[in-house]
């Protein structure tokens, strides 16, 4: 029997077989008329890891959300997270940020950085590292390890309030990140992102979208999400081959906390 490619279910990154989301070179810097199956294709300048335009498939216009206050994917982003609207074009990067793109956005495709496949077979702190650096480039902020690194966040946050808003006010929204490198059986390695949906309380409350799936405030094991870094993110990916029916079973694992402002963000 001959062995078949195995197609993985990610939850960040583009699936290679996935044709819908699929970016193309565009060499002479202008957008081709042409295209297959997305409305629009948008120019990006690439500097990382090399200078390059790629054109980029979207599905609607981008919708950018409010900060994160609550658990509401009806509400959120005018319903695009739903699949009346447009669930299979934003993944968990969107859905962590707020905004709607429908393009499947990347950390750092916006800002001109390309994850590539070679950086998933980092080290887990490397790769931590990059993905959270690319958010960085997008607008986030890098807050900690540590629920208490992000409980000072939240403090320091607070107490350095906008000109013209009451006392207390966070003026964004947390977010976690976790990673699964490259691995065994050919898997490609990935992200995830999960929201926390009371920012402003006891941010014990969270939530995340796999992938093109439903939004959900349970981790992959069906418990409520009260902590990310103690949620679970195990993911059976069913057989190992065509050929080899054993499970395969793959983690990611919590890197750090990271802040969105409400304002100035930026994702593709």
């Amino acid at each position: 029997m001959s062995e078949q490619k195995k197609q993985f279910k990610l939850s960040g990154m583009i699936n290679e077989q996935d044709q819908f989301h699929q970016t193309t070179q565009i060499t002479s810097g202008i957008t081709p008329d042409e295209h297959y199956i997305a409305p629009q294709i948008v120019s990006v300048n690439i500097t990382v890891p090399e200078a390059k335009t790629i054109g980029v498939p979207k599905y609607a216009d981008t919708v950018f959300g409010e900060a994160a206050g609550n658990y509401d994917p009806a509400g959120d982003c005018k319903g695009n997270f739903m699949s009346s609207k447009f669930q299979p074009n934003n993944n968990c990067y969107a859905y962590g940020c707020n905004i709607t793109p429908n393009t499947f956005p990347q950390p750092g495709r916006q800002s001109g950085y390309l994850l590539t496949a070679d950086n998933f077979k980092k080290s887990f702190d490397e790769l931590g590292k990059l993905v959270s650096s690319y958010a960085v480039h997008d607008g986030l902020e890098y807050v900690g390890q540590s629920m208490e690194e992000l409980l000072a966040f939240k403090s320091s946050k607070q107490g350095t309030n906008p000109s013209g808003v009451a006392a207390g006010y966070l003026a964004g929204h947390f977010v976690a990140l976790m990673i699964s490198t490259a691995g065994d059986a050919n898997w490609p390695g990935d992200y995830h992102w999960a929201r926390c949906d009371n920012s402003a309380g006891g941010c014990d409350s969270w939530s995340q979208k796999d992938g093109s799936d439903q939004v959900t405030n349970f981790d992959f094991a069906g418990n409520a999400i009260s902590n990310p870094a103690t949620a679970n993110w195990s993911v059976n990916q069913g057989p190992v081959s065509n050929t080899d029916k054993r499970e395969m079973l793959v983690e990611y694992d919590f890197y750090c906390f990271m802040f969105v402002p409400e304002s100035n963000v930026n994702i593709i």
